[in-house]
């Protein structure tokens, strides 16, 4: 059977296009990553307030924190073998918590045992994603990731 027929292709030209169809649609669904993602980029969280093209962030471990009385300072060993550091200025509160999420939802006086074992000593292994803002006036904003287990 030639394939190449003109009445066997035009009865198979629609099976085809659908075919196609099919494949392209589920080829772009599977791309793109669930969990805060879009289009293969980490999605903000609402907080942000700055111009997206003024963004970064910044996804690890945390290697280094250090909460003193009007800052606190934390080191991320990030996922893409890089170390960056950020301080977030306390803005005349006791702390940073202001800007702190806790996977993504807003951080609670409550949530303070599930990032530090005693004030200012996080606990080991925590992981974190610091959303900074490059346009030198907004504060980063820092979203805790403890493990669940």
């Amino acid at each position: 059977m030639n394939l190449y027929q003109p009445k066997i292709f035009c009865r198979l030209r629609p099976v085809l296009t659908a075919l196609f169809a099919v494949i392209f649609w589920s080829g772009t669904t599977l791309a793109q990553d669930t969990g805060g993602r879009r289009g293969g980029r980490l999605a903000p969280p609402a907080e942000i307030s700055c111009d997206r093209n003024q963004l970064t962030s910044w996804t690890g471990e945390v290697s280094g924190y250090r909460r003193q009385e009007k800052s606190t300072w934390l080191e991320i060993s990030t996922d893409e073998q890089t170390v960056e550091q950020t301080t977030i200025e306390h803005d005349g509160a006791l702390d940073a918590s202001a800007h702190y999420l806790l996977w993504s939802e807003p951080f609670t006086q409550a949530d303070w045992p599930a990032i530090e074992t005693a004030p200012g000593k996080l606990i080991n292994a925590m992981r974190a994603t610091a959303w900074i803002c490059l346009d030198g006036r907004t504060p980063p904003v820092i979203d805790w990731q403890p493990s669940r287990d």
